[in-house]
């Protein structure tokens, strides 16, 4: 019961705060109305039972002073507007009613109007059931010479009275205070959307300047946690860096050692494979430092346009002799930072070369980002080898080994750099084979 219920809130704070303060309207809306329709109501009753008194009073007052042939029909003529009344010789009223509000301020009403009448000569009560019930009052009134006054007096409805006075300006306040009511919510709420995208812009760049800490209290402890995250992450972000740049440094002095030591080895099998392996071996740090160095340098963003960008690529690629085409168009404009993205392109359009034999590329700009898609010739990648290609230094030895590539930055780095954009990166192999890199993009 409770999940069902939580199943029609709305999925955000601020319809869930409007759902709740809609329902508490209502109830009040409801209650108050019951309770003021309830009062209105009594009041304009006892008001009927006193202008029916008056009337009554005026109809006995005017047939006591007419000959017993026309008293009939001069009570008949004074009849109208909810009271009709009659003269008879015997009362419409049997016996005496136990007096409520209504039938007490009717019965003291005519006391006031007719003086001297008894209680013997004045009999009220409400019509049997299935004549109206209280919703008609029956009088019986006694004259002077033995015969009756009856009337029968129906009650007004409130309705058409009241309610159409009371729902209107309670219906305008309801949507006064939903009014203000949202509007404050929204405000209160942007807080926590700031910090949202706070969140996205930190999986981005974590030099992001920290989020202002302001707004309720809650908000404020919740902005400064996520600064000091926020601070904790670059730390240890940058502490990580400049740990394996020093590493990687600091192994070239051993190596260089090495290198002058095989130098004096006699020329031999035995000494050309020492020094290929310190070859590579120093590759590998070069490669290292450079990877950690873009890693942590921060170039200046600015819209570049990514067609001219991939074409400029694909164009270089083509005349150096490689089989690269392009199949898009310009005007694709994002916000990067050029030197990088373009490293990062370049690097998924060297591998297609490389490991699938041609590169194929593509670009179609979508409502609300760019996909960029490399297609190759090769292989392929195994289903289950996905993810593990973008480790460092992680290469598929069916066809990336040192004879043919590098050291496994490549996928590395053109991720590292792509989500840095706010982008990602897919493989996928296509059904007629070859490798499909897809870069998904953000736009301007």
């Amino acid at each position: 019961m409770v999940a069902a219920l939580r199943s029609l809130l709305p999925d955000t704070i601020v319809g869930r705060a409007v759902a709740i303060l809609l329902l508490a309207l209502a109830l009040s809306h409801l209650l108050s109305m019951a309770w003021y329709r309830s009062y209105l109501s009594q009041q304009a009753d006892l008001a009927d039972e006193r202008v029916v008194a008056e009337r009554i009073a005026a109809v006995k007052q005017a047939v006591m002073a007419l000959p017993s042939g026309e008293r009939e029909s001069a009570a008949h003529s004074l009849s109208g507007r909810g009271l009709t009344a009659h003269w008879s010789a015997i009362p419409l009223v049997e016996e005496a009613f136990i007096l409520d509000d209504r039938l007490d301020t009717l019965v003291r009403r005519l006391h006031q109007l007719v003086p001297g009448i008894d209680d013997n000569g004045l009999r009220v009560a409400y019509a049997a059931e299935g004549y109206g019930a209280d919703h008609v009052l029956l009088v019986s009134t006694k004259l002077s010479d033995g015969s009756w006054i009856n009337a029968r007096a129906t009650a007004l409805s409130t309705f058409d009275r009241q309610d159409r006075h009371f729902i209107v300006p309670t219906t305008l306040m309801s949507l006064a205070i939903l009014t203000v009511s949202v509007y404050l919510v929204r405000v209160c709420t942007a807080e926590f959307r700031n910090i949202a995208r706070a969140a996205r812009r930190l999986g981005v760049d974590v030099t992001a300047p920290p989020l202002p800490v302001h707004g309720p209290e809650e908000v404020r402890e919740a902005a400064a946690a996520f600064n000091e995250m926020q601070g904790r992450i670059r730390t240890l972000v940058t502490d990580r860096t400049q740990m394996l740049a020093a590493i990687s440094h600091d192994l070239r002095s051993p190596i260089t050692a090495i290198r002058l030591r095989a130098e004096f080895i006699e020329e031999g099998e035995e000494r050309d494979r020492i020094l290929t392996q310190l070859d590579e071996m120093e590759a590998m740090i070069s490669a290292t430092l450079s990877f950690l160095k873009d890693d942590g340098r921060r170039e200046e963003t600015r819209v570049v346009d990514v067609g001219a960008l991939l074409g400029t690529i694909c164009d270089d690629m083509a005349d150096a002799g490689r089989p690269v085409r392009f199949e898009g168009m310009t005007g694709a404009a994002m916000r990067c930072r050029p030197i990088a993205l373009k490293r990062a392109l370049t690097n998924l359009i060297e591998n297609a070369v490389k490991y699938g034999g041609s590169a194929a590329v593509s670009l179609a700009k979508l409502p609300d980002h760019l996909a960029v898609s490399i297609d190759d010739n090769g292989p392929g990648i195994p289903e289950d080898e996905m993810e593990t290609v973008f480790n460092p230094f992680y290469r598929l030895e069916a066809s990336r080994n040192r004879g043919t590539g590098g050291f496994g930055l490549g996928l590395t780095v053109a991720r590292s750099v792509i989500k840095g954009h706010g982008g990602n990166l897919v493989l996928e192999n296509r059904p007629a084979g070859g490798l499909r890199v897809t870069v998904i993009l953000p736009r301007v």
